[in-house]
């Protein structure tokens, strides 16, 4: 008896498979239900080799060392999505932005002839806030820079643009219109038909100037004919009336001012530190336009700069875009008149020491667009000087 009781205490696992039988015939589902319970780890052998205090403990540090690598590993691959569902922010596009007042941002175009080095942005861009939306007056001259005002307003101000607004039908201010799929796309019928007749002409112009590199992807989308003089627009900052002037920089050059904030948007009238271009507009227009505009009196003018008006208190004199832009035409359209009455023709006037205009000749785009605009001012001014008419270039105060 001894002895088989010593050999039951040595040996105690024969005892378990009977007593598991046991167990199962009078609780099935007892049985049953701790099966389901149990995870499908625990369906191992039942002998396992038992665990030293030392050994728990190391295979507690790789269970914890495990688990923290899986929840980093988990971590890393929810960023990675999360990186991946929103485009990451284009580097250094966040401090272009320069805000005006509140709800109100320009990026300031570079005062360059188009070119590989600023990939044709030479225009300002211009954003009004509208809650989480934005009103972007002028995309810019490509897909490529569209996208990177459209990411960056996003990224830096947290705007969606809904709406674009093209000041005027040329291509440095409106190819960038490709870049809003679902935005709504605006301009008056006027910019509309300019950029039906000139945009796949000027697409190919600012492909050679800038390179095909910074116009890849860009086409021509058209906007729609929507806007009207009179109109007005609402924003944070405040009201917004649409102005449009029919013969000045071009055959429609779209203005917005804001009463209550003295501000005044006119990108294609206003330069500084480039010379304006003349190919589609008129010198006289466009000087009756900035005189026009200087009556409102504004504080702020955005064009291809932001600029705080001439004639406000601590502002110095022509140091804002307008009173620049009106320095320039005037001097070109003074000098054609003394060229005509000292008895020169058109052929004559480059030459004409009159029409050099030093003053301006540090100014981007002289050499290139100097000389063209003193003819078009000549054939424009020749038959309103021979017919008697006069010119209000008195500076302006």
């Amino acid at each position: 008896m001894t002895d088989r009781l010593a050999v039951t205490r040595t040996r105690p696992g024969r005892l378990w498979p009977a007593a598991l039988l046991l167990l199962a015939l009078l609780r099935p589902h007892w049985v049953e239900a701790r099966d389901s319970a149990v995870p499908a780890a625990s369906h191992a052998p039942a002998m396992v080799a038992p665990k030293t205090v030392a050994g728990a403990a190391t295979e507690t540090a790789a269970t914890a060392t495990a688990t923290a690598t899986a929840t980093a590993t988990a971590t890393a691959t929810a960023a990675t999505a999360t990186a991946e569902a929103t485009p990451p922010c284009p580097a250094a596009s966040a401090v272009r932005w320069q805000a005006i007042v509140p709800g109100v941002w320009i990026w300031p175009g570079a005062a360059q002839e188009i070119g590989p080095g600023n990939r044709g942005q030479v225009a300002s861009q211009i954003l009004l806030r509208d809650g989480h939306r934005a009103i972007l007056i002028d995309p810019g001259p490509s897909l490529a820079h569209g996208r990177l005002v459209r990411e960056s307003a996003r990224c830096a101000l947290g705007l969606t643009i809904t709406r674009v607004l093209d000041s005027h039908a040329h291509a440095e201010n409106v190819l960038g219109n490709t870049a809003f799929a679902g935005a709504q796309i605006e301009a008056s019928a006027a910019t509309v038909a300019g950029m039906q007749a000139r945009c796949p002409q000027c697409l190919a112009s600012i492909t050679h100037s800038a390179g095909a590199a910074a116009l890849e992807g860009t086409t021509v989308r058209l906007p729609e004919a929507s806007l009207r003089p009179g109109q007005q627009l609402e924003s944070d900052s405040g009201r917004w009336q649409i102005m449009e002037f029919s013969a000045a920089h071009s055959d429609s050059d779209l203005v917005l001012w804001n009463e209550d904030q003295r501000l005044l948007i006119a990108p294609s009238l206003v330069y500084q530190g480039r010379i304006p271009e003349l190919a589609q507009g008129s010198l006289l227009g466009w000087l009756a336009a900035l005189r026009q505009l200087h009556r409102l009196r504004p504080a702020w003018v955005l064009g291809q700069q932001a600029s705080r008006h001439a004639g406000l208190a601590g502002t110095p004199a022509n140091s804002s875009g307008l009173a620049a832009s009106h320095g320039y035409l005037c001097a070109l359209a003074q000098g054609v008149i003394a060229a005509l009455e000292l008895g020169g023709s058109a052929n004559e006037a480059s030459e004409a020491p009159e029409l050099a205009l030093p003053g301006y000749a540090s100014w981007a785009g002289h050499a290139e667009r100097h000389g063209f605009n003193v003819q078009r001012a000549w054939r424009e001014l020749e038959p309103h000087w021979m017919n008697g008419g006069e010119l209000d270039c008195a500076p302006l105060e």
